[in-house]
């Protein structure tokens, strides 16, 4: 990247807040070896590592920068740097873009990524829906230039669209059989999986000679545990069995301190409370359910009141639509909707789904959670979005860009975001080195901690 480039990337918004964020070089002493151990709240979607649904907080921290990568990644400094990209040079101000690619980059089975594997894994995304359709709705079309070298022409010029390769949604996989490497993890990243359970454990190991070891990937092996329940999370903190877990309530972290000579650090993260129909919901009922959600959710009144909250931009109304809200209550009858939740979705999570609750009453639609047995009309859960969400609302977050479908069960596209700006935690045991924290969002930094954190 030239040095005018870079001036122009580092007057747009993104650049100047990662700048601020700040990072510090890998402490003297620090060595390879040893193995991290992770306890996370989030585990594995039924499609496991497939980018199109959308990377939940496990993929995050098992995909890019661990069995998988990206073209590019935001460093712990801030600044930008190539993975599987080793250069970006705009033409026709920013409107086409040619990426270069790393020659030694191989996928965990031995084949080469060259550049036809990344306009295949850019294409997964052509669907509106799919986690990376935002982004690839900014192509206009991608030509091959030889084996590691392609153009990426946009419908409009974007000085950001280097940064905007980073998004965990756009791990890379091969042209051919795409599907099988996404569901065993035989990407391209540093770390190939060892074992996988599927569902609660992944012991992955560093790849020897893998290109990228200079940039980190420092531990011999990283175990991701999931633990759901924030208890559970603390229990195996506290006798030895993880190194680092996230989303404790500051009464068990505050413990952890106390007694383990723990360290938490808070980091914003942006989160989105995800209503979804439930195993109970009527198909045809199930369209004016997502209605009145989408019309008749204040947004701003709930984080009134609440200094760890504040709304995150998002199309479609901030406030009620009082109007849009009667007309969905019309195909409504008042027995309410009764609800599922899912079980760790925080002390913040269990606060705004009552608010959301008392607001639904008031409308008259009672909302209740649904007893042992009962099936429930809606399922809620917490999602951890990703760093580069802000270019990705329109397909994310639903609205006009996403029609609401008459659909039912956990697939369904019928879907209500409540995208709010949280403080999440990781508690983190002090024999582990890492980058300088603070103001780092939580995706952008520590979702790779495989990848850069080392034994102190």
């Amino acid at each position: 990247m030239d040095h005018s480039t870079r001036r122009k990337l580092l007057q747009t918004g993104l650049a100047a807040a990662l700048l601020a964020a700040g990072g510090m070089p890998v402490a003297a002493g620090a060595r390879h070896g040893g193995r991290l151990r992770i306890g996370l709240s989030g585990g594995p979607a039924p499609e496991l590592w497939d980018p199109r649904f959308g990377p939940g907080l496990f993929q995050m921290v098992s995909g890019a920068g661990l069995v998988f990568d990206t073209l590019t990644e935001i460093a712990p400094d801030g600044l930008l740097r190539g993975a599987l990209a080793t250069g970006w040079t705009p033409s026709e101000a920013g409107r086409v873009w040619t990426l270069d690619l790393d020659p030694e980059a191989r996928f965990h089975g031995g084949q080469p990524f060259e550049a036809a594997d990344a306009i295949a894994s850019l294409d997964l995304h052509k669907t509106p829906g799919d986690a990376g359709h935002g982004i690839r709705s900014l192509i206009a079309e991608m030509r091959l230039r030889g084996p590691h070298r392609f153009d990426v022409r946009l419908h409009r010029a974007n000085a950001d669209f280097p940064y905007l390769l980073s998004d965990p949604a756009l791990i890379m996989g091969p042209r051919s059989g795409a599907a099988e490497v996404f569901r065993t993890g035989a990407g391209t990243g540093p770390y190939r999986v060892a074992s996988f359970d599927g569902a609660a454990r992944l012991l992955v190991a560093r790849v020897p000679g893998h290109p990228r070891t200079a940039q980190g990937n420092w531990f011999d092996t990283v175990e991701i545990l999931v633990l759901p329940r924030a208890e559970d999370r603390a229990r195996a903190f506290a006798e030895g069995r993880v190194d680092v877990v996230d989303r404790l309530p500051t009464r068990l972290s505050e413990r952890l301190e106390r007694a383990h000579r723990a360290q938490t650090i808070a980091i914003p993260a942006t989160d989105a409370l995800r209503f979804s129909p439930g195993a109970g919901c009527a198909p045809a009922r199930v369209r004016r359910v997502m209605e009145v959600l989408h019309a008749g959710i204040d947004r701003r009144a709930l984080i009134a009141g609440d200094p760890g909250l504040s709304l995150a931009a998002m199309p479609g109304p901030q406030s009620t639509d009082p109007e849009a809200t009667r007309q969905a209550l019309g195909a409504l009858t008042p027995e309410g909707l009764t609800l599922s939740i899912d079980g760790d979705l925080g002390e913040q999570g269990a606060r705004l789904v009552a608010r959301i609750g008392q607001q639904m009453s008031e409308l008259g639609v009672p909302m209740r959670l649904a007893t042992s047995g009962e099936v429930a009309d809606l399922h809620v859960a917490r999602l951890t979005t990703r760093p580069t969400h802000a270019w990705t609302l329109l397909s994310l977050f639903g609205g006009a860009a996403q029609p609401i479908s008459a659909s039912c069960g956990p697939a369904a596209a019928a879907q209500e975001y409540v995208p709010i700006l949280s403080e999440a935690n990781l508690v983190v045991a002090d024999w582990i080195g890492r980058p300088e924290p603070q103001a780092q969002p939580w995706a952008t930094g520590h979702t790779r901690m495989g990848q850069r954190w080392w034994r102190a």
